[in-house]
């Protein structure tokens, strides 16, 4: 996955996540209920909120460790490759 892609992903989900706060304190604020449940209900979405922006970040941060194992393994080949290619330069100006 591309850098581009990876931020265009980042920045989907973070619009997806800040919409469903958005509409769900909306909701809560709206709800004609007391104080005291209103209170309960936003503790308890808070907490799925919590918990599903650790989802997230995990999620990110797994997709971040592959994208670089990839990157470092695409360096890692043509690091060895411009090895090869000067050793050749250098057995070439031997000879």
């Amino acid at each position: 996955m591309e850098h581009d892609e990876i931020h265009d992903t980042a920045t989907f989900i973070a619009g997806l996540t800040i919409g469903a706060l958005i509409g769900s304190a909306a909701a809560i604020l709206l709800a004609p209920q007391s104080g005291r449940r209103t209170r309960r209900q936003i503790g308890r979405t808070a907490e799925r909120w919590g918990e599903s922006a650790a989802e997230k970040a995990a999620d990110v941060r797994d997709e971040t460790r592959r994208v670089a194992r990839q990157a470092r393994r695409r360096v890692d080949d043509a690091g060895e490759r411009l090895s090869e290619v000067v050793e050749q330069g250098r057995e070439r100006l031997r000879s």
